[in-house]
Formats: C-alpha cells, sequence, structure tokens
C-alpha cells in the first residue's frame, strides 16, 4: 500500500457557508476520495492538478503525478463487491431515478420511505461497490407507470433542481431505474475515519 501522506485542504463548494479545514490523509485516502463519480484517468488527471470538486467540497493538495500502475495498485486494497449480498434499502444513504437506466444522465433524488420504493427494492439487483458514495450499489428497472408516479409526487422526491420535471417530459422516450446506495457498516469511507 502507498504509504505517502498528503496534505490536503477542503472547504464546502460553490455557496454552502464553511471553514476551510487541512487534513493529512495517506494517499489511498485522496484517491478514494476523489473517486466520487470519477473514472481511474479522470482521478489520475486531477492528482496531476492539484485540485477538484468531490462530495461537495473543494479539495486541493500538492500535485501529483501518478502511474495508471500505481493507481491500480491503491484501487486494489480497496473494498471489493460482495457476492451478490441482500439489498436492506432501509441503510441507503441515496434512492435515486436514473434515466436511462444503464447509463444515466439525469437523476432525480428520490425519498427511500415510500411504500413504491419498498416494493421496487424487493426486486432490486446488486450492481457493485461505488467509490463515489463508498456504498454497494443496487439497482431496479422501473416500468413506465412506476416512473412516472414516483416523479409526479413531489412528496416523494428529495429536493432537486428541476431535473424530475425534465424526466417527467422523457419518462416516455427513455427507460428508467432506481438506484440504491447502501454503505457497509463494518467499512466506513477512509476520509471520515480520518482526523488530523
Amino acid at each position: 500500500m502507498d504509504d505517502r501522506s498528503m496534505n490536503v485542504r477542503i472547504m464546502p463548494a460553490g455557496d454552502a457557508p464553511g471553514v476551510a479545514t487541512s487534513r493529512a490523509w495517506p494517499l489511498p485516502t485522496l484517491v478514494a476520495y476523489l473517486f466520487d463519480g470519477r473514472t481511474c484517468d479522470e482521478v489520475r488527471e486531477l492528482l496531476a492538478i492539484g485540485e477538484g470538486e468531490a462530495h461537495g467540497t473543494l479539495v486541493s493538495w500538492a500535485p501529483l503525478a501518478i502511474s495508471a500502475h500505481e493507481l491500480t495498485a491503491i484501487e486494489s486494497q480497496f473494498p471489493k463487491p460482495h457476492p451478490a449480498p441482500a439489498l436492506a434499502y432501509e441503510r441507503a444513504t441515496f434512492v435515486e431515478l436514473d434515466m436511462p437506466a444503464l447509463q444515466p444522465t439525469l437523476s432525480v433524488p428520490i425519498r427511500g420511505d415510500q411504500p413504491l420504493v419498498e416494493g421496487i427494492a424487493q426486486r432490486a439487483a446488486y450492481l457493485s461497490f461505488d467509490y463515489g458514495p463508498w456504498a454497494d450499489v443496487y439497482v431496479s428497472t422501473l416500468t413506465r407507470e412506476e416512473a412516472a408516479e414516483l416523479l409526479a409526487d413531489p412528496a416523494r422526491r428529495v429536493h432537486d433542481e428541476g431535473e424530475a420535471e425534465l424526466a417527467k417530459r422523457i419518462i416516455g422516450e427513455d427507460d428508467a431505474a432506481l438506484r440504491f446506495a447502501v454503505p457497509r457498516a463494518e467499512c466506513p469511507p477512509p476520509w471520515r475515519e480520518l482526523r488530523g
């Protein structure tokens, strides 16, 4: 495992109030943090630039160039997918309606405590472990009727910035899926374990 220590500066992104904090993170922790919706090549590019956005924060560090081999070695220490564990949807940190289902370009946050969501969760299939939310991800395809029902009722949605209205307009043209992210109790994100 790579034991380089990185001095990382973290501050809230956008208009969120907050104070910048500095932390000394092992390089693998910074890599894990940057995987938030990114590919290996994108993480390597960010490391070389020395700044980026992840998990709703702006992050900066001394630029560092690492090889694809080095990144693969770091990534090999991250959690592996489970052999298809059952979905405990009530532990999901987020539930999102994605369109199109297989390669989403539009996501609408959905409240997970809805009876319709519970029924959909029962047929969800395990997809993978995702480094972005640092959680196991499950997906269940939706019928057009289910997607329309979830999108039509504002009480079923978490705050969104217009995604739901756009999704309602295109629901007849694209398939949709409900995606659940369930963190592992025994494996918290490494950036939450470290303070310093």
